[in-house]
């Protein structure tokens, strides 16, 4: 059974930024904030800085970078815009925030968002028979207005039994919201264990070395023996075999 945890937004005061460039830049991360940028319909692109520290534990919380926030210029009481977080940049060594993108929103138009699809209880095949519940599609794309945009699709896996397989189309709708992703698209399955072969088994799978046998020699036509490959010695009844050869009894030689 699918459950819809709703989203709760949340609150960031950002700072208008004069300088750009890669000096500025690093200055302020020095000084523990992060650079960014604000932009949206009917409104000209606004650069500006945000706490790390804030902006971190946005990302941190359940909701994450799904969540809708509202965006607050520091020394303006009347600048205020609810946005998504459209873009992030990490540092490659420490995973911190470098950069970030704010997508203003109209609260009254639809919004295409993912969110994360959450299984919940413990599955009969697992619990019971000792099956493996795969979890592969982990995020789904909704369309609704940015009021309605949940935090997150839950599905409880508890009847699953080995075999079952969960699809996109087996989720409830969020309130208020329609999915768009592919039906068909799987969701999580339970698989059965893998069987572990036996030792003896193991064992006879292993391969037996080859053993080098003796090579016989060769029969060649007139019922003479042709000496093996990589062998040394002459072939009876050939010059070099007669010439070591005794003289047979009663014969003299002249």
């Amino acid at each position: 059974m699918a459950k819809t945890k709703a989203a709760i937004r949340h609150e960031l005061t950002v700072k208008k930024r004069a300088e750009q460039g890669t000096r500025p830049v690093r200055r302020l991360r020095r000084q523990g904030l992060v650079p960014g940028i604000v932009y949206g319909r009917e409104m000209e692109p606004l650069a500006v800085s945000v706490n790390q520290r804030e902006l971190t534990r946005l990302f941190h919380s359940k909701h994450g970078e799904h969540a809708l926030v509202t965006l607050r210029l520091q020394d303006s009481k009347s600048w205020e815009k609810p946005a998504l977080v459209h873009a992030i940049q990490h540092d490659p060594v420490d995973g911190h925030v470098v950069h970030v993108d704010f997508h203003a929103i109209l609260l009254t138009q639809r919004v295409k968002v993912k969110v994360p699809v959450l299984l919940t209880g413990e599955s009969a095949g697992v619990k019971q028979e000792g099956g493996v519940l795969e979890h592969f599609l982990r995020e789904i794309e909704v369309e609704c207005l940015p009021t309605n945009i949940p935090a997150g699709v839950e599905f409880d896996v508890s009847a699953m039994q080995i075999g079952d397989t969960v699809h996109v189309n087996d989720l409830t709708p969020p309130t208020g919201a329609t999915i768009l992703s592919d039906p068909a698209g799987v969701i999580a399955s339970v698989q059965k264990p893998k069987e572990e072969k036996p030792p003896e088994e193991e064992a006879a799978a292993v391969a037996e070395p080859e053993v080098l046998r003796e090579k016989k020699p060769e029969v060649v036509p007139g019922g003479e023996t042709e000496p093996a490959k990589g062998e040394k010695g002459a072939r009876p009844g050939s010059a070099e075999g007669r010439a070591g050869e005794k003289p047979a009894e009663g014969k003299k030689e002249k």
